[in-house]
């Protein structure tokens, strides 16, 4: 065998190879696709493949991006509901005497506030969270507790209310930084 035979052989050798490790790919390529319709009972082209797979890849990207924004909502919310059972947690009463009454009162406002607050508060991210957050507090109406005899509950209130914008707000403002 001379020289450009030995080099035609070894090409045709190389090229062999080569196409059966793309066949290869492509077999590799269509076993990870979805089982489809289209698939069953003929054989399905390599530019079939390929599409098919562009496409599932495609499909997999919006599905990550969607579950890391439901994610990322879910986290948001979380914290900012925990700051809130945090402020419930630390806010304490002076006096015992008309402990039952007060702490009647401070949960009904309470839970006024929180219903308020999963309706107004938009948790998606902090900066819907800080913007939508002040203005929910900047309209909580405590002239409807006005007619409530112990004042100094409206007040503990009051600076209960402003402990709270304190309190949620720092982390989104340390992490601003």
């Amino acid at each position: 065998m001379n020289s450009s035979e030995r080099k035609k052989q070894t090409h045709l050798r190389c090229e062999r190879q080569r196409r059966e490790a793309i066949n290869s790919g492509y077999s590799e390529l269509k076993d990870l696709l979805p089982a489809s319709a289209s698939f069953t009972g003929c054989k399905t082209t390599n530019a079939a493949i390929l599409f098919r797979a562009a496409d599932y890849v495609k499909s997999l990207d919006s599905s990550i991006e969607k579950n890391e924004e439901e994610l990322s909502k879910l986290q948001t919310q979380f914290a900012a509901l925990e700051m809130i059972l945090q402020q419930y947690e630390n806010f304490s009463f002076d006096s015992q005497t008309s402990s039952v009454i007060q702490l009647k009162m401070l949960q009904n406002f309470l839970d006024k506030c929180f219903e308020s607050f999963l309706a107004n508060v938009d948790v998606s991210n902090y900066k819907s969270l800080t913007n939508s957050l002040l203005m929910w507090i900047e309209r909580i109406d405590f002239q409807e507790f006005s007619n409530v005899s112990n004042i100094s509950i409206i007040r503990r209130v009051e600076r209960l209310k402003l402990n709270m914008s304190d309190a949620l707000l720092m982390p989104v403002y340390k992490q601003m930084k």
